[in-house]
């Protein structure tokens, strides 16, 4: 993987095993993060709507 994401979808492997396995580590926590902060974003859209009411 180069890091230019302009040639479309690229593999997630590197130079080393463990720069790969890195990565990855770090896509997965990324995702879960992202997931969090739409739970948070959605609980605030309601409070939101609980407090305007």
């Amino acid at each position: 993987m180069s890091g230019d994401n302009l040639h479309g979808k690229q593999p997630i492997k590197f130079y080393s095993e463990k720069i790969t396995l890195t990565k990855v580590e770090l896509l997965e926590r990324q995702l879960s993060l992202s997931e969090k902060i739409s739970d948070l974003d959605q609980k605030h859209k309601e409070w939101s709507k609980k407090l305007s009411s």
